[in-house]
């Protein structure tokens, strides 16, 4: 009998695709080609065409009024944000939660000067209340690194979700949790047309190109960047910066422009680098279109903070980088600046140091032997974070039914309701809350 699985998309799937949107079509993709006589659906919250063709995938729209009807034909349902509406499924389904970014975290950091018209206190206790709502859930949990399966196991044990029977049977616990970090694309180093060197006004086909390649949300740091390419502006005209990805698919200008971007749009004119030296391409590069501003550009950067953030993400927009073989200049706290490090992929340096931003761009712009040994590394990393190894747990959960470590469905059945009741009690106070004047 097959295995019918359903993934339901918190992302655009199409044309632009951010990195949820991006790891539900890959995720698809994968499974339908591993698990034997599986029947995959990508439900997606949009309706546009898709980058590729998915073989043996059939891709359905997604809202609110079908996810129940979809839940219901499947055996399997992964999702990164679980309706309380599917616990009808409880008993009878497999529920898989793709955790991949800490989002609690992530939700402090939005909140803090990102929105209008959130009330953060009672905002942020929905969120929590929603995160043991996923927890309580699933039967198999995605994490993106081991710092966050750490803290998930943390979190798991305080809410009784451990059955310790089951744990002497998997006393690793990867039957329960496990990392299934983000993809490089599968695509082939093939530059198909120009679109920056010689195309924009201002970079010179002889240009070193800096590439930003994502949104500018609240916990990164392009200040530092701006800096130096203002200091490094004053001595030569051979570098050029160019931000890809202002405001996320689905999200539109109004949500994407945020205070940190609005930030660095300002800052770039005030030091006078805006079109000359550094460049913005307002909207959302198509993600096809993506690997001809990758391939036309010769350094990735990127600069946040060295805050509770960093040290639990996985970035996913340094995978696409890695594809690419772009040597990364990047702040220094997860694990991924980690690798790049320890790898030799680039250079890492300090929260907010501008002078050591100028001196890592100076030195992979100049010094061919060391940007061409990091290339090597680089090249020589990708076979090792394509998305068949990355979802290879997803894989063998789907495939083989391993059993959890997680408190049986029986254990978690009045947990799971009481759980999905203080939600709607959360959302309630959200709304009779007043605001709290900043």
């Amino acid at each position: 009998m097959s295995t019918r699985i359903l993934i339901l998309s918190r992302g655009d799937v199409g044309r632009y695709m951010s990195s949820p949107g991006i790891r539900a079509y890959y995720m698809a993709q994968v499974l339908a080609e591993a698990v034997p006589g599986a029947k995959v659906t990508l439900g997606v919250p949009n309706w546009g065409d898709l980058p590729e063709p998915l073989p043996g995938v059939e891709v359905v729209s997604l809202n609110s009024r079908n996810m129940v009807l979809l839940a219901a034909r499947h055996d399997i349902i992964i999702s990164s944000s679980f309706s309380p509406l599917l616990g009808v499924f409880f008993r009878n389904k497999r529920f898989v939660a793709d955790l991949f970014s800490q989002y609690f975290i992530e939700w402090m950091e939005y909140s803090k000067d990102e929105p209008e018209g959130i009330k953060r206190e009672p905002w942020m206790n929905t969120n929590r209340v929603y995160i043991t709502v996923q927890l309580t859930m699933a039967d198999f949990i995605l994490c993106a690194n081991e710092r966050q399966r750490d803290t998930y196991i943390g979190m798991m044990s305080a809410l009784g979700l451990i059955d310790p029977v089951a744990y002497d049977k998997d006393d690793s616990l990867r039957g329960y949790i496990d990392v299934v970090p983000h993809g490089v694309r599968p695509d082939e180093l093939k530059h198909e047309r120009r679109v920056l060197k010689g195309v924009y006004a201002g970079i010179r086909e002889t240009d070193t190109v800096l590439m930003w390649n994502g949104g500018v949300v609240s916990w990164y740091d392009p200040e530092p960047l701006l800096h130096a390419m203002h200091k490094l502006a004053k001595e030569r005209d051979d570098i050029k910066a160019v931000f890809v990805g202002t405001f996320y698919p689905g999200v539109g200008p109004a949500l994407g422009y945020g205070q940190r971007f609005r930030s660095a749009l300002q800052l770039s004119k005030d030091l006078g680098l805006y079109q000359r030296h550094v460049f913005f391409e307002f909207g959302w590069v198509a993600h096809k279109d993506m690997k001809d501003y990758l391939l036309e550009s010769d350094i990735g950067v990127c600069t946040y903070f060295d805050s509770l953030e960093t040290r639990y993400s996985y970035r996913t927009r340094f995978l696409d980088l890695f594809w690419a073989e772009l040597p990364l200049i990047c702040t220094r706290g997860d694990v991924l600046a980690q690798m790049v490090e320890e790898r030799e992929l680039g250079i890492v340096v300090a929260e907010g140091d501008s002078d050591a931003v100028a001196a890592a761009i100076s030195r992979l712009a100049d010094d061919k032997d060391f940007y061409q040994r990091c290339r090597a590394n680089l090249q020589a990393i990708k076979p090792s974070l394509t998305w068949e190894v990355a979802l290879e747990p997803l894989v063998r959960y789907c495939r083989d039914g391993a059993p959890s470590a997680s408190a049986s469905k029986a254990d978690r059945t009045v947990p799971l309701f009481t759980r999905a009741g203080d939600y709607a009690l959360s959302r309630l106070r959200e709304v009779v809350t007043p605001r709290r004047q900043r």
